[in-house]
């Protein structure tokens, strides 16, 4: 048997009053005051400051609206392919000249501008862009192959 004390529960009472409750009743208040703390959690995560009796669905949605097992399907299926696409990077870059993959390395890896990598080269910044676009040509010609015998 467990001792309450019912102001906690009611907010009417003005004054304590202990009760003792069987091991059923007091496990069964513990889950309801558990669901409810969780209950605030999920609407401080999902930051639903907005009424959620705008409409009968609103509440439900927002509080509890978990992935569907086709929504966790279609994510394992696209993370499969641009893990695939980052692997035939790799190839891809063999497909063009040293300098190209160099680049393009550079350019959209790294992040480096194009006329940093004409300074750093000691060229003209065209020459980094001709480079750049004649490498993404033949990556995409080697992507076009990889991916057509699929």
């Amino acid at each position: 048997m467990k001792t309450i004390n019912l102001r906690w529960i009611y907010p009417h009472y003005r004054h304590d009053e202990f009760v003792e409750v069987s091991d059923e009743v007091w496990e069964a208040m513990r889950q309801a005051q558990h669901e409810m703390n969780n209950y605030e959690r999920r609407k401080v995560y999902h930051r639903a400051w907005y009424s959620l009796d705008a409409y009968s669905w609103t509440e439900n949605y927002a509080l509890e609206h978990g992935r569907s097992p086709e929504d966790i399907l279609v994510e394992r299926e696209e993370r499969a392919a641009r893990l695939r696409l980052v692997a035939a990077l790799l190839v891809a870059l063999t497909h063009t000249t040293p300098t190209q993959a160099r680049r393009v390395h550079a350019y959209y890896i790294a992040g480096i501008k194009q006329p940093e990598i004409a300074r750093r080269e000691g060229i003209h910044s065209s020459k980094v862009s001709v480079a750049i676009h004649r490498g993404l040509r033949n990556m995409r010609r080697c992507y076009d192959d990889l991916f057509q015998t699929e």
